[in-house]
C-alpha cells in the first residue's frame, strides 16, 4: 500500500474567495452524470467517457460556457473543475452536442488574498515526492485580481517507472463593474522522462495473467517528453440592449519524444509472441478556437425568452507521422525485459489542417414551474486537408457545409414531476488512428452524429431528486480492420438507460448514485462479413456508481465520512468479440475532519482508494489491456485563512 501526505498552509490572515477545505464533489453535485471539483470527482461520466464516447476527442468541450477546441489537458492551476452536461443538465444550454458536453470552469481570482503551499509524499496514482504553491491576490479590491501557482512531482508510477511532471498557470480577472468580467489566463503542463508503459494485446481468447502491480516493464530509453499549453481570454459584458459573451483560446501540445510499448500475443502464462516499440517525436498539435455571442433576454408576462446569435470557429494544425516500428521479438510480462536501444531515424512529417467556421442561432423560452423549450440551428463551413510526407499517397481534402440543429424541452406534469425530451444532429471529429494501426495518428474527416433522448425528473423531496431517462446515439464506427488499418467499418448505435439519484437522504447524509445500462451495437459490411463482431472493443454494458457522504451534527459537525463505489460490467476485449475483461467493483473510503486553528479553517482528509485491492483491466478501443491502480492511501491537510 502506498501512503501519500499532502500539507497545505495558507499564509495570509484574510478569508479566501474559494477555499480548498470546502471542496466536495458529492455535496456540490446536482445530478449523477459527472462533476469534478478540484481533485474530487463524482458521478457516472468523466471528461473522457460520456455514454460510451469521448467528448473531448469529439470536440464537445466548453470553457466558461463557450466553444473550446481542447487538444490536451489543461493545467490544473487554471481550472476549478468541470461538469458533464447530458439529459436535463443540457436544457437551456445553447448548442448542445449529440454525445454530451464537458463544461470547464476557470479559477476566478476574486475576493481577498489567500496563499497555500502543498507538500506531497506518495499518492493514489503516483508515488514519489511533489508539491504545489497556489495563490489568489487582489490587485485593486474586488475589481482586479490575480490567481495562479505551480506544481511539481517526481513520480514513481503505480505501473512501475518514474516520471517528472510540472504545472504552471495564472489567471488575471478584471471586473470594472458588477456586470462586466474579463479573464486572461495562461498555463502549461510539462511531462518529462515518462517511460511508455506496456500495453498488452492478448492471444485470444486468453486473458493476461494477474501480475504483481508495480513491476516496471518499460524500456528506459523510451520516455515521453511533452508539453501542453493553453492561454486565452473571456469577456462577458452588456452591449446596448444585449449581452456579449466572447472567448478566444489557444491550446496545444508538443511531443519532443513519445513511444508506445506494444506487447502482442500475450498468453495466460505471461509469454509474449512479439514486442514492438513505436518511436515517434517532433510532433505538434495546436488549435486556435473561440466563440462570440450576442444574447437578448426579455420577459413577456410570466414567460422568459432568450435569443442568442453565435459565431464560433477553429483553426487547427497538426504535424504527425514519420514514426518507426522497432521489433524486439518475443518477450515476457513476468519480469523486466530490458533491451538495448535500437538505432533508428524518424521519417519526414505529414501535416493535417482543419478550418471551421460556424454561424448559429439559439432560442429558449421558459415559463417557470410549467414548461421550457430550447432550439438551435447552425450552419458550418468545414475544410480538412492532409499533406502526406509520402509522395505516393494522395493528399485528401474534405469540404463540408452541413446544417446542425437541436430541439428539446421540458414539461411539468405535476409540481414534483417533469418530463424532458430532445433530439440533436451534429458534426464532430473522429478519433485519430491509435498506435497499433498501420496508419498511426492519421485522423479521418469529421463525422455526422445524431441523438434522441427522453426521461423524467422527479423531486422525491426538497432535497432529493431522481432522474430516469433513455437515449440513442448514432455515429460512424472507426476502428482497425483485419489488416490493422484504421478506417470506417460501419455504424455504431449506443442505446442506453441512465438513472440518477442525488441530494440529501436526511440532514447530513448526501447521496450521489447512478446507473447506466448500455447496448452498443455495430452494423455494416464488416459485421455482416464476419471481419468483426457486433460489439465495439472496449465498451461496457453497465456502469453503476454510488457516493455517500455523512457529516455529523446534521451536516454542520466537524467530522464526515464518505464512501465511493464503482461497479462495471465485463468489457469487450477484442474485435471478434471472443474475449472479455471481467466485471469489477472498486470501493474507496474517506473522511474529513474540520477544525479551527490559529485563525484558520483546517481540513484533515485521509482516503483509502481501491480498499480491497481489486484487480481489474481497462481495455482501449483498439484492444489494448492495462491493469487498474492498486490499493493506495493518501492523507491531505489543508488550511484556509
Amino acid at each position: 500500500m502506498k501512503l501519500g501526505v499532502v500539507l497545505a498552509a495558507a499564509l495570509v490572515a484574510q478569508p479566501a474567495w474559494a477555499q480548498r477545505a470546502g471542496e466536495n464533489a458529492a455535496t456540490q453535485s446536482s445530478d449523477a452524470f459527472g462533476r469534478s471539483v478540484g481533485q474530487d470527482k463524482s458521478g457516472l461520466y468523466s471528461s473522457d467517457d460520456v455514454r460510451g464516447f469521448n467528448p473531448v476527442d469529439a470536440g464537445n468541450v466548453r470553457l466558461e460556457g463557450l466553444y473550446f477546441d481542447q487538444v490536451d489537458k489543461l493545467s490544473t492551476r487554471l481550472s476549478d473543475g468541470n461538469t458533464i452536461r447530458v439529459g436535463p443538465a443540457a436544457l437551456r444550454y445553447p448548442f448542445p452536442a449529440p454525445t454530451g458536453l464537458v463544461d470547464y470552469s476557470l479559477t476566478q481570482p476574486r475576493g481577498l488574498a489567500s496563499y497555500s503551499f502543498n507538500l506531497e509524499d506518495g499518492g493514489a496514482s503516483n508515488g514519489g515526492i511533489g508539491g504545489s504553491f497556489e495563490f489568489k491576490q487582489p490587485l485593486d479590491g474586488e475589481r482586479l485580481g490575480l490567481s495562479g501557482g505551480f506544481g511539481w512531482r517526481n513520480a514513481h508510477r503505480w505501473e512501475g517507472g518514474y516520471a517528472k511532471y510540472r504545472t504552471v498557470g495564472a489567471t488575471l480577472g478584471w471586473h470594472p463593474t458588477d456586470r462586466v468580467s474579463v479573464l486572461l489566463f495562461g498555463g502549461a503542463f510539462f511531462f518529462r522522462s515518462d517511460e511508455a508503459r506496456a500495453t498488452y494485446y492478448p492471444a485470444a481468447p486468453e486473458l493476461p495473467p494477474q501480475l504483481p502491480r508495480g513491476i516496471d516493464l518499460s524500456q528506459p530509453w523510451a520516455p515521453r517528453n511533452a508539453t501542453n499549453w493553453a492561454y486565452g481570454a473571456v469577456v462577458k459584458a452588456p452591449l446596448g440592449g444585449f449581452g456579449l459573451e466572447a472567448g478566444l483560446f489557444y491550446n496545444g501540445r508538443t511531443q519532443d519524444t513519445t513511444f508506445a510499448d506494444l506487447l502482442f500475443g500475450v498468453r495466460s502464462d505471461g509469454s509474449v509472441a512479439r514486442r514492438r516499440v513505436i518511436a515517434d517525436g517532433n510532433n505538434r498539435d495546436a488549435s486556435l478556437s473561440g466563440e462570440a455571442r450576442l444574447i437578448k433576454q426579455w420577459q413577456h408576462g410570466d414567460i422568459s425568452h432568450r435569443l442568442i446569435a453565435s459565431l464560433r470557429g477553429r483553426a487547427r494544425d497538426r504535424r504527425f507521422g514519420g514514426s518507426q516500428s522497432l521489433d524486439l521479438g518475443p518477450s515476457t510480462i513476468l519480469a523486466p525485459d530490458i533491451r538495448p536501444e535500437p538505432s533508428y531515424t524518424l521519417g519526414p512529417k505529414s501535416f493535417d489542417t482543419v478550418r471551421q467556421l460556424t454561424w448559429g442561432a439559439s432560442y429558449s423560452l421558459v415559463r417557470a414551474g410549467h414548461f421550457g423549450f430550447d432550439a438551435s440551428i447552425s450552419k458550418t463551413s468545414y475544410r480538412k486537408a492532409i499533406d502526406f510526407a509520402d509522395p505516393a499517397l494522395n493528399d485528401p481534402e474534405t469540404r463540408e457545409g452541413p446544417v446542425m440543429w437541436n430541439a428539446g424541452g421540458t414539461v411539468n406534469l405535476t409540481r414534483p414531476l417533469s418530463f424532458y425530451a430532445g433530439i440533436s444532429h451534429g458534426m464532430e471529429e473522429a478519433l485519430a488512428a491509435p498506435e497499433v494501426a498501420v496508419n498511426r495518428a492519421e485522423a479521418p474527416p469529421a463525422i455526422h452524429t445524431s441523438q434522441v433522448e427522453a426521461g423524467i425528473k422527479y423531486a422525491l423531496s426538497h432535497q432529493l431528486t431522481l432522474i430516469a431517462g433513455g437515449f440513442s446515439i448514432t455515429k460512424p464506427y472507426y476502428n482497425l480492420d483485419p489488416a490493422s488499418r484504421y478506417r470506417r467499418l460501419g455504424d455504431l448505435r449506443n442505446r442506453g438507460v441512465e438513472l440518477s439519484l442525488t441530494g440529501q437522504l436526511w440532514p447530513g447524509l448526501t447521496v450521489v448514485g447512478g446507473t447506466m445500462l448500455l447496448d452498443p451495437r455495430i452494423s455494416g459490411e464488416a459485421v455482416e462479413s464476419g471481419q468483426i463482431g457486433p460489439r465495439p472493443v472496449g465498451q461496457i454494458r453497465r456502469r453503476s456508481v454510488l457516493t455517500l457522504d455523512w457529516r455529523e451534527g446534521q451536516g454542520h459537525g466537524p467530522l464526515s465520512l464518505d464512501l465511493s463505489l464503482e461497479s462495471l460490467s465485463s468489457r469487450t476485449g477484442n474485435a471478434a468479440n471472443t474475449l472479455s475483461a471481467p466485471a469489477r467493483a472498486v470501493l474507496n473510503l474517506g473522511a474529513r475532519y474540520r477544525f479551527k486553528l490559529a485563525g484558520g479553517t483546517w481540513l484533515v482528509r485521509p482516503v483509502l482508494l481501491n480498499a480491497f485491492d481489486k484487480y481489474g483491466w481497462n481495455v482501449s478501443s483498439s484492444g489494448g489491456f492495462t491493469y487498474i491502480p492498486p490499493r493506495a492511501a493518501t492523507l491531505q491537510v489543508i488550511a484556509d485563512y
